[in-house]
């Protein structure tokens, strides 16, 4: 089936650690997975994460990626001319400690919520989208304690990405759905941990927009989107259209990530 050619949008990568790849185990809890990633990167030098990051673009920009929304914790990525996609949105990750802006926090069990409230803020502010990963192992890291660290700004938490998201329920996904936030599926680091199944009927019944990205090389083995569309259909053939999963690779984030056109 023939496509328009439209530009191939990534939603969520971990650009620097592209060098892990094959380099970590499959099908451990995750907390087993990350203390095996920092092993391998306790002797990084600041070059070797810009080395590192290097290879993630070159990698993109062979896989014909045009956009890439990149959240990386060690200030990597580096100021001189690059191979770079046509847009790259360089986010600072924030786990424990304040970064500089753009930012976007990692998570509600590793950012303190004052610092998960700055780097939404913080988004707000350039207008790029905000992005966590959220409800992804168990029920631990709901969605309702995320909008519990804005109750007293309810209207921040809008125009974003909630990565992986396995455990969103229905009241979480129609709030998605009403207020511009996304969600991110990333089909080989959703096999890479054996995560349970994703209620694919739920996510569309809901109208939440669907994006699929790659995740780094640490939990998948391409950042080539058309990869990961391989092994979605691999592993849920009746999950999504081709159409529907075109879309979730170009329209879709394309909404949020605002690229200059989607002429061929």
């Amino acid at each position: 089936m023939d496509f328009p050619k439209l530009p191939l949008i990534n939603a969520h990568c971990h650009l620097e650690l592209s060098n892990l790849e094959g380099k970590l185990p499959h099908n451990k809890p995750f907390f087993d997975w990350l203390t095996e990633l920092r092993k391998q990167v306790a002797n990084w030098t600041k070059e070797d994460y810009q080395a590192s990051y290097i290879k993630g673009l070159e990698l993109s920009k062979k896989a014909n990626t045009s956009i890439i929304y990149d959240v990386g914790n060690q200030l990597s990525e580096p100021h001189s001319p690059l191979p770079t996609p046509h847009s790259l949105f360089s986010m600072h990750e924030i786990i424990k400690q304040p970064l500089p802006p753009p930012c976007t926090p990692h998570s509600i069990y590793a950012t303190p919520p004052e610092l998960v409230k700055q780097a939404v803020k913080s988004c707000v502010k350039a207008g790029i989208p905000w992005s966590i990963h959220l409800a992804e192992f168990d029920e631990s890291d709901k969605f309702s304690d995320f909008l519990e660290i804005f109750s007293d700004e309810p209207l921040l938490v809008k125009n974003g990405f909630i990565i992986h998201g396995n455990f969103l329920t229905e009241s979480d996904l129609n709030f998605m759905a009403k207020n511009n936030i996304a969600l991110v599926h990333c089909p080989q680091s959703h096999e890479w941990f054996g995560h349970k199944d994703p209620d694919f009927e739920m996510w569309k019944k809901s109208e939440v927009d669907i994006c699929i990205a790659t995740d780094s090389l640490a939990s998948a083995s391409s950042l080539d989107l058309m990869e990961q569309l391989k092994t979605l259909f691999r592993r849920y053939p009746k999950a999504f259209t081709q159409e529907e999963a075109m879309a979730a690779i170009t329209t879709v984030p394309g909404k949020y990530l605002k690229p200059q056109s989607f002429s061929p």
